[in-house]
């Protein structure tokens, strides 16, 4: 891309720069919830990339219902399906929720026996990861690590999976671009805000 640069590197260019001016004054806020707990959204954007047809992943975890955990990439191999690209997502967050678990109950800030609750919007992924290990066939024999590390960790009570529709998926953004509303309701429920000088304390009350 940078011996011949086009048209599109331009655009993709302006693009970035308008990010970057509309989000240098957001913030992440920490405060007092009514939910407590650790909570996460998993997701991925099958065949993003033009070039490699690879898959993105994009997850994020909150605790108290603040954002302490967040990802976006695009994963190492092309997956075959859907449901393989969410997968692949889901054993990504997941290990990172052992850590975060491990981590609240040694400053006792999580109750051992606990499952933490993870918002999937991919029935193939949830029916796979939930159901025996033969499920899906040859279809996913190549990931069978991961398949059963999720296992694993569901069996122990680790994580719960749970189904969340697309339109709730507050993970999406990671993956893909969305409309400005939906990005705008993502940022709000994840507590992140605009903390400028003016109006940030206004922000922040309302």
């Amino acid at each position: 891309f940078l011996d011949r640069p086009g048209i599109k590197h331009w655009q993709g260019f302006l693009h970035v720069l308008r990010y970057l001016n509309g989000s240098q004054d957001l913030g992440l806020t920490y405060g007092r919830k009514a939910q407590t707990g650790v909570s996460a959204y998993s997701d991925a954007d099958w065949g993003n990339c033009q070039t490699t047809r690879r898959s993105v992943t994009g997850y994020l975890a909150c605790f108290n219902q603040c954002l302490v955990i967040w990802k976006t990439r695009k994963q190492p191999t092309v997956s075959l399906s859907t449901a393989e690209a969410e997968y692949r997502s889901l054993c990504d967050l997941t290990s990172e929720l052992l850590w975060l678990q491990q981590w609240c109950q040694e400053c006792g800030l999580a109750q051992s026996d606990v499952p933490i609750p993870v918002h999937e919007d991919n029935q193939g992924c949830i029916n796979t990861a939930n159901g025996d290990s033969n499920v899906n066939g040859r279809r996913m024999k190549h990931v069978d690590i991961q398949l059963h590390f999720v296992k694993e960790a569901i069996k122990c009570g680790r994580i719960q999976l749970r189904y969340t529709p697309s339109r709730e998926m507050l993970a999406d953004f990671l993956t893909k671009s969305v409309p400005k509303t939906v990005l705008i309701h993502a940022l709000d429920s994840l507590g992140v805000f605009r903390l400028g000088v003016r109006g940030g304390v206004r922000n922040l009350t309302n």
